[in-house]
């Protein structure tokens, strides 16, 4: 009996989606509302906090994403089969509202949100190709920069920092000169991508600008960093990918660990010297102190965390050096999932960015859309270290490092076969 209900229910999904959502403008309808969804995930006001605006927001985002899923069933369980530890790892941050300190509400509201986007994370990798993600990422990054424009320019009270911290920058829609240079650095180094593919070079390049004003007049250091060392690595893949030689293509490489070598030694000898000249210290605008201040904390819960969110919830002021610190994150995203989900969930989110890393590869075959992948990774990963970009921020970062890790994932195992095939076809006797 509850196998035919269930079943009656699916096919009534099914009606719904094919009649309301593919024959009211078919794909076009689809891709509005998935960058509709991409948006509420990167504005704070949409996504962050419990306020029964954001619990609306993303109740309706995980209705949009079980019905658009439920047709497509089979894809999605292939997909959590294929990445197991995503899978258990997701299922495991979920659980962690079993060992939560907070109010049990608060907890389960918090897993409803973390459910919301990564059920449309998975909506998002089971219905697009990798090109057909990376596109509506970009679309949205764009949108966001011209929102952020229109905020500084319409609203100048609400978009630029007042008061005694970070007086005079942009923060735009963001919520903070940090989070807009890190959605700003993404939206650069996507445009500066397309823009060596060749087509609508104009349109790339009033983006690049725009970017460049924001990265600029938000004055985040690590996001301006950061843009100069991803834009280094996209030339580098760029010239290294126009080089047939394999001699020469040695020799490149040789020379660019040579450089990167240097530059490391320059930076460890000159340091302090360097971060004075832009008027910051080497303790990273008092980020070590912090870390130093939430070691009692992950020690007290070493293996398993508070539970998601639940440490953060409280707003615990840390001590450090005699400095009070009062604060939602502590700047670092590796250090904020130990507090979180505790060494296990730490070790696993680390396990899965090193394979993705290893499975990489940027062919021929649609090497701009990769290239823009790999560098939307190695930011994830890099941003992590001084920035909480995981699961205490923007649920857009999680919702891009669930998309390239189950990409590559997909890529790997069709790689994989194709070997396969060709050694069993080249292994056939001849007759």
């Amino acid at each position: 009996m509850k196998i035919n209900i269930l079943l009656l229910l699916y096919k009534k999904i099914r009606f719904v989606y094919y009649r309301y959502i593919m024959y009211l403008g078919g794909e076009i309808v689809k891709h509005v509302l998935t960058v509709a969804g991409l948006l509420a995930f990167s504005i704070p006001y949409a996504c962050q906090g419990l306020s029964p605006r954001v619990i609306t927001i993303s109740l309706l985002i995980l209705l949009f994403s079980y019905t658009m899923l439920l047709p497509s069933l089979k894809s999605l369980i292939a997909t959590l089969a294929d990445n197991p530890l995503l899978t258990l790892l997701m299922l495991y941050i979920a659980a962690s509202c079993l060992w939560a300190e907070q109010e049990q509400t608060s907890s389960l509201l918090m897993v409803l949100k973390f459910l919301a986007f990564s059920t449309f994370g998975l909506y998002l990798v089971t219905h697009y190709t990798t090109q057909g993600c990376i596109r509506l990422l970009v679309v949205t990054l764009s949108i966001l920069s011209i929102l952020n424009l229109l905020a500084v320019l319409l609203v100048p009270s609400f978009a630029i920092h007042g008061g005694v911290e970070h007086t005079g920058l942009w923060k735009g829609i963001s919520g903070h000169k940090n989070t807009l240079g890190t959605l700003s650095l993404l939206s650069f180094v996507s445009h500066v991508i397309y823009f060596f593919r060749g087509k609508h070079k104009v349109l790339h390049i009033g983006f690049i600008l725009l970017n460049a004003l924001l990265l600029i007049e938000c004055q985040s250091t690590t996001s301006l960093v950061l843009t100069s060392s991803l834009f280094v690595f996209i030339l580098f893949i760029l010239l290294f990918k126009r080089i047939r030689s394999i001699a020469l293509r040695g020799f490149f490489i040789s020379c660019s660990c040579l450089l990167v070598l240097l530059g490391l030694v320059f930076i460890f000898a000159y340091g302090d010297a360097i971060a004075s000249e832009f008027g910051k210290t080497t303790t990273l605008t008092g980020r070590t102190e912090i870390w130093q201040g939430i070691g009692g904390a992950i020690q007290s819960h070493y293996w398993f965390g508070h539970g998601y969110g639940s440490y953060w919830a409280a707003r615990p002021s840390i001590y450090a050096n005699g400095i009070r610190f009062d604060l939602t994150s502590s700047h670092s995203g590796f250090r904020d999932l130990w507090i979180d989900v505790g060494l296990t969930g730490l070790l696993a989110t680390i396990t899965l960015a090193i394979t993705t890393l290893f499975k990489f590869r940027i062919g021929k075959a649609d090497m701009y859309t990769w290239l823009t992948a790999a560098v939307f990774f190695l930011f994830i990963i890099l941003n992590n270290i001084t920035d909480s970009r995981f699961l205490n921020s923007l649920s857009i970062y999680w919702i891009i490092f669930m998309v390239i890790v189950i990409k590559v994932q997909e890529r790997h195992k069709q790689a994989v076969a194709e070997k396969a095939n060709s050694t069993a076809l080249s292994t056939q006797p001849l007759h």
